[in-house]
């Protein structure tokens, strides 16, 4: 088959396929030492579990393993008798201790031999950047006998799937390289489309995603709906500062079905609706800035404690300079008053973590860059600094909304971190009413 850019290719190495497969259920094997000693966050098993979910595929276990053959081999041959499908990440570079592929071929029982559209592909790149293939290059173009070579347009490495006849069964080994950019886009171009065609069912989702109620309190307000569920499923979850429910509908692929989850979310916005700041898959921020954006208003913060943590995430967001003025942080008492304009009898008599200052930094920054929305916050976020009276977690998250000000207090558990990050959602939050309810009135 020709080479593209963005479709599996069959390998030159052998046409004819090991047969075909069903498959219902996948491992991950993330392959890599820097894994293991925590150097690197493995954040390609959180992608591709989210990925085999959306596919309809089971996903049992996940494994970490270092670059050691012995381990890894028997870890493969483990994973080989718990799934259809197996899936690893790493291990792929041109090093001694790359030897992931060579140990799929060995639990394969396949031949290692050299596939000539990945050798052209190694040589193409190497001559894009205006460099020499070294010799240990080559090593990357080494496939198992009979594989399916995935092109690799954001690298050097090719993946690979192998379809072989494993203990009286078929199965399958789908190999993907380590760095996330490389991985995300062979997944995207390469083995979805690939496994799209061997699944049975797929899954549905909808997400409802809350604020004002914790795990515990949301998941006994639908105790019942829980209990008796069958499909479509509900599994509550939380992160720090919200809640979140999943439902999910198993469907036949394919086939048209009647839609179950929506009288289950219905019911569900009947009882905890008043939470519920979003049926979907928005973060806070993204659906502040689309209000703000639906109404051609602007927003600036004002921020003490989150030391720019509600304006950095603010900011990730594409487009944000349509309605983000900028932010002032205000660390110190001087930066209030001198630049937010906090009178210093407030400070005196109120202290930096008080409603007061929280409403009159909102204001002062909402005059100063001229915007309609100021959000302020203001707290300590620990592990010193607490009193009695103001103990460590106590944080004021102010608003000014073309001249009307609000505040809220909130008392927050945890370590620095999560002070931090749960004020600055909170924040978020009280932006969200703000704009909300003014469209609602």
């Amino acid at each position: 088959m020709e080479k593209t850019n963005n479709v599996i290719i069959e390998s030159n190495v052998n046409h004819n396929k090991s047969g075909d497969i069903l498959i219902e259920s996948a491992e991950i094997v993330a392959v890599g030492t820097e894994l293991l000693i925590g150097q690197t966050l493995n954040t390609n098993t959180y992608y591709l579990a989210n990925q085999l979910t959306l596919l309809g595929i089971n996903s049992y276990y996940q494994s970490v393993v270092g670059d050691n053959p012995e381990r890894l081999l028997g870890m493969l041959q483990t994973a080989l008798t718990r799934a259809d499908l197996v899936i690893t990440s790493g291990g792929l570079g041109p090093t001694a201790d790359d030897v992931t592929m060579e140990l799929i071929a060995k639990a394969a029982g396949k031949e290692l031999v050299l596939d000539p559209v990945s050798k052209q592909s190694i040589i193409d790149y190497f001559t894009g950047i205006g460099r020499t293939v070294s010799d240990n290059n080559w090593k990357q173009a080494m496939m198992p006998q009979g594989a399916i070579t995935m092109p690799n347009n954001n690298g050097t490495a090719p993946g690979a799937i192998l379809v072989f006849d494993y203990d009286g069964k078929k199965k399958a080994i789908a190999c993907l390289p380590g760095p996330p950019g490389e991985l995300k886009l062979m997944f995207e171009q390469s083995l979805k489309p690939w496994l799209e065609q061997r699944v049975n069912y797929e899954f549905e989702h909808r997400f409802l995603h809350m604020i004002g109620i914790g795990e515990s309190n949301a998941e006994l307000e639908i105790r019942d709906l829980i209990e008796r569920q069958t499909n479509p499923t509900i599994a509550p979850y939380a992160s720090p500062g919200e809640v979140c429910f999943r439902i999910t509908q198993r469907k036949l692929r394919g086939r048209a079905e009647a839609d179950l989850i929506s009288p289950v979310v219905a019911e569900i916005k009947n009882r905890l609706g008043q939470y519920i700041y979003e049926d979907g898959t928005r973060t806070l921020p993204e659906i502040v800035f689309a209000l703000l954006k639906e109404k051609n208003q602007t927003i600036s913060f004002a921020e003490s404690c989150t030391a720019g943590m509600v304006s950095a995430e603010f900011g990730s967001i594409a487009g944000i300079s349509e309605v983000f003025a900028g932010s002032v942080i205000s660390y110190s008492n001087n930066v209030k008053e001198q630049i937010l304009g906090v009178p210093s009898a407030i400070l005196q008599q109120y202290g930096a973590v008080s409603k007061e200052c929280a409403k009159s930094m909102a204001s002062g920054v909402r005059k100063s860059l001229n915007t309609d929305l100021a959000i302020s916050v203001t707290g300590i976020a620990g592990p010193d600094g607490g009193t009695q009276e103001k103990p460590v977690g106590t944080v004021y998250i102010g608003a000014d909304y073309k001249g009307q000000l609000t505040f809220e207090k909130h008392m927050i558990r945890g370590n620095r971190e999560k002070i931090r990050a749960v004020a600055s959602l909170r924040a978020f939050h009280l932006a969200w009413r703000c704009l909300k309810e003014k469209s609602d009135n």
